[in-house]
């Protein structure tokens, strides 16, 4: 973990895309040295931090930038074209600022009142176990895909409420609540070994017996108001918008749009087997080129659209409904899932010379390959919007929120 110094006052950027278009050269040299590393480079998470891409969910009342989720998903999106981890870790760090503002005042203190470029990761399956104890309560348990876990200050976590050896149930339902435990508190457990994203850091946690106070602590309900200091409209966004749509799909795009680019520059050169013509000059690439282009900008128009229809929304002090969450939800999710069958079609049509790993082409569809299983935004989340629409439960209780 880099050391922090004295608080920063980093100033708002005037133009964070603009930012991180500049940076994007200084970001992408140390790519490969993350994969063989398996976490971001100190100069990465320097730049990225200086940049306050860290902490662009962060409320300006504790030094955060507050960022609109339009601009929080084009950062990550040029973020990603030049560093899929370093994407990642913004993802990371903007996640959990939407939770932590619905902490009372002693709580928020606690994580930025010492320094407003605070780190926070967490992971939230399978939920830890909290038992009740003077002033807070006692977590135990492990949990997988703790990204960036070594930058981390705080980790985040949900658990089970636990009442005589059970799980607490209310109406029906497991009592559960999010804490946040100090890092210095748990065990970092290096399981991260992968077939790519190396460079995220998303290794396990195990924690035992860590004392979390009532203050970073709060129960899992979606009419659970944010703290009264922090009033702005992307508090009162959805969950499925700041915590999924903004941050996840944004660098599935980038991956695509790099696995296009990257096909274009080696079909001006590539003669396939048995050929007297350059690939591109071959119907079959043209088709999948012509497809994965249509993939990644007609999801692209899709995803902005909804963040940018729901943004409003939010912004004129309008309630969001089930189903307007949903959308969110499914444009994130179809937006994934197309974008890496679009990576897939990029390394068909380049051939033998994508099984190299010399190849840009092969790292992309490697990186395909994890980002698809993400669980907020696999296949299986169509399922989950649908239960939406069809006024069902949702199976994944974050898009209630």
């Amino acid at each position: 973990m880099e050391t922090l110094g004295n608080p920063t006052t980093t100033k708002v950027q005037k133009d964070l895309e603009k930012t991180a278009r500049e940076i994007g050269p200084e970001i992408s040299k140390y790519v490969e040295e993350e994969e063989t590393n398996r976490r971001l480079s100190p100069s990465v998470v320097r730049t990225l931090r200086n940049a306050g891409f860290f902490k662009m969910f962060q409320p300006e009342a504790v030094g955060g930038l507050e960022t609109d989720p339009l601009t929080a998903a084009r950062v990550i999106e040029e973020v990603a074209r030049h560093n899929t981890a370093a994407a990642w870790s913004l993802m990371v760090t903007n996640t959990s600022p939407i939770m932590l503002v619905k902490l009372p005042d002693d709580g928020i203190n606690a994580i930025y009142g010492n320094h407003p470029d605070v780190f926070v990761a967490g992971s939230v399956h399978p939920p830890m176990s909290a038992i009740p104890v003077k002033g807070g309560y006692s977590i135990t348990g492990r949990n997988p895909l703790f990204s960036n876990v070594h930058e981390a200050h705080w980790l985040v976590v949900l658990a089970f409420v636990m009442e005589n050896g059970q799980m607490k149930m209310q109406h029906g339902h497991p009592e559960i609540i999010a804490a946040v435990m100090k890092a210095s508190d748990c065990e970092i457990i290096d399981t991260w070994h992968t077939i790519s994203m190396k460079g995220t850091d998303s290794n396990d946690v195990s924690a035992k017996d860590v004392f979390v106070p009532d203050y970073l602590s709060l129960p899992l309900n979606p009419e659970l108001a944010p703290n009264p200091r922090f009033q702005g409209p992307l508090y009162r966004f959805p969950a499925s918008g700041a915590n999924i749509a903004c941050l996840f799909p944004p660098v599935s795009l980038a991956l695509a749009r790099n696995a296009i680019n990257e096909l274009k520059s080696l079909a001006e050169k590539k003669t396939p087997l048995g050929s007297m013509v350059s690939i591109k000059q071959k119907g079959a690439m043209q088709r999948k080129l012509g497809i994965a282009e249509a993939m990644v900008q007609s999801s692209r128009a899709y995803l902005y659209e909804a963040i940018e229809e729901c943004w409003e929304k939010v912004k004129a002090g309008n309630e969001v409904s089930r189903e307007e969450k949903a959308r969110l939800l499914l444009a994130a999710t179809h937006t994934n899932q197309t974008c890496t069958k679009a990576v897939d079609l990029m390394y068909s049509a380049a051939g033998s010379t994508a099984i190299y790993t010399r190849n840009k082409i092969a790292h992309y569809f490697t990186d395909a390959q994890v980002l698809k299983q993400h669980g907020f935004v696999n296949d299986s989340r169509y399922e989950t919007a649908a239960q939406i629409y069809f006024g069902l439960p949702a199976d994944l209780p974050l898009v209630e929120f």
